[in-house]
């Protein structure tokens, strides 16, 4: 009885001894990732124009936590994912071109998903002013040509050979040559003054999305209107929108 005994403690501390050899303890900051088995969780999420509602085309999205290097990725088709993450506390960071960055605490346990907005940087009064520029001087395009129209306006933005403002931009007059040029017809003509119609009003927010049919162009003219002496002709073109030739 008593070797029974004996034999029956044998087995329980052998027991106990190998299974405390095989559970690791999780690193000092509580963080799993480095454990095989260790528990996961995910964040999914949409990115909207909180003004007219169009997804984002594109955009960076970041997650970061104390003690941790961090998590980052792009928004594709006004999406993110982060699929594979340690649970916890984060802050989720989205920054996008021409809209205020936004930057929020989110618990992430088990598979987590947000809906999110982005408001843009133009006041209304400004987008009103691309809008009526669109209008003045694309009413008569495609809605592709609009878009392409108020695309290459916003490029400007991000060229260092142009102002930094809408306004900045849409009103510049070079001087060359003793004389004054106006960027835009509808500026001399005034017809930029005339309301824009809803079309150019939505060609605006949906290059404000980041949607870019000119392909990258800062400028257009209609070839039908200029004539080859003009110094636009050598300018490399990017594409044509109907009666618009794009180009850098």
């Amino acid at each position: 009885m008593i070797l029974r005994h004996f034999t029956l403690l044998f087995i329980i501390l052998f027991a106990a001894v190998s299974l405390g050899g095989c559970l690791s303890p999780l690193p000092p900051n509580g963080d799993p990732g480095g454990v095989p088995g260790g528990s996961r969780a995910s964040l999914t999420g949409t990115v909207q124009d909180a003004r007219s509602g169009l997804k984002l085309w594109s955009g960076q999205v970041t997650l970061t936590r104390a003690g941790s290097s961090g998590y980052s990725t792009s928004l594709a088709g006004g999406a993110f994912e982060f699929p594979n993450v340690p649970p916890g506390t984060y802050t989720l960071t989205i920054n996008a071109l021409f809209y205020k960055q936004l930057q929020k605490q989110v618990v992430i346990t088990g598979s987590v998903s947000v809906a999110e907005q982005l408001t843009p940087i133009f006041t209304e009064a400004e987008l009103d002013l691309l809008a009526r520029l669109v209008h003045a001087e694309a009413k008569g395009e495609s809605y592709e040509g609009q878009v392409a129209v108020a695309a290459s306006v916003l490029n400007r933005l991000r060229h260092p050979d142009y102002p930094n403002t809408l306004q900045g931009v849409i009103y510049q007059v070079v001087v060359s040559g003793g004389k004054s040029y106006y960027q835009y017809e509808p500026v001399l003509n005034g017809t930029i003054k005339q309301p824009a119609s809803q079309t150019a009003k939505d060609a605006v927010a949906d290059a404000l999305a980041g949607w870019d049919p000119s392909l990258g162009a800062t400028g257009f003219f209609a070839p039908a209107k200029v004539g080859r002496s003009s110094w636009v002709w050598s300018r490399p073109a990017t594409v044509t929108i109907g009666n618009h030739r794009f180009f850098k």
